[in-house]
């Protein structure tokens, strides 16, 4: 069988730069021989939660490495003071805003009445957000602010059942999925049920390898068409980047 070749592969999840709560740093060089062994050719990056939070210098810098390095694209942390994306990035993070890290919502965070002029500011950015919460904060803030071009990480492995984030979200064709960690029974079941144009691969650098995250989508039983879109075509659509 003829291995498959797609000339741009786009991993739309991978961590940048030093993470001040892990005591780690994710470096370029890493990146680029993650990339070199398993053959994706452009990276989204994005800072660690805990470096954005402490100061957005962490945002300007890796903003300058994405003009060092030809392929790697810029996405904008949104911190906790509600700052909009500039238009130099391609996207933004939203993570736990305001909440415990990696582990509960703020819900509090829903009646601030600064909300409302933030997602405002977002909207007219017309700029795909990572968007991590729990599943029940995730719905009510998108039935209050419907819209947004929001990418759903790991399937939203972190934020509840990822078939649950499946059966609440699957008519909203505003709402995307990264199948970052993902199991590739969940990929091919998100797939399955609400087609490959809202699915895109990331890897979460650290936390996964860009070769064994990209394996579980090779190996879904997909046309080369439907692959390219999760690979590549989805993404660029959403950040309106081109390559």
């Amino acid at each position: 069988m003829t291995k498959e070749f797609f000339e741009i592969i786009v991993d739309s999840h991978v961590h940048w730069g030093p993470s001040l709560s892990m005591g780690t740093e994710v470096t370029t060089n890493r990146i680029l021989r993650e990339q070199k062994e398993s053959g994706v050719t452009h990276v989204i990056i994005l800072p660690f939660p805990s470096t954005a939070i402490a100061s957005n210098e962490i945002n300007v810098r890796l903003l300058d490495e994405t003009k060092r390095v030809e392929h790697f694209i810029p996405y904008f942390y949104v911190r906790e003071t509600f700052p909009s994306i500039p238009q130099e990035y391609f996207g933004g993070k939203w993570h736990w805003m305001r909440g415990v890290q990696d582990t509960a919502s703020n819900y509090a965070l829903l009646n601030d009445p600064e909300l409302p002029d933030l997602v405002e500011r977002l909207r007219d950015s017309d700029k795909p957000i990572i968007f991590e919460e729990e599943l029940d904060f995730t719905e009510q803030f998108v039935e209050r602010f419907p819209g947004l071009k929001l990418i759903i990480p790991h399937l939203g492995l972190l934020g509840g059942d990822p078939l649950d984030f499946l059966q609440s979200f699957k008519g909203n064709r505003s709402i995307y999925f990264d199948t970052a960690l993902g199991s590739q029974g969940n990929i091919s079941e998100f797939v399955r049920t609400i087609g490959p144009e809202r699915v895109i691969f990331g890897s979460d650098i650290p936390f996964g390898s860009m070769k064994s995250e990209l394996s579980k989508v090779m190996g879904l039983s997909l046309s080369y068409e439907d692959k390219k879109r999760i690979l590549a075509d989805n993404i660029l659509e959403l950040t309106r980047c081109s390559l």
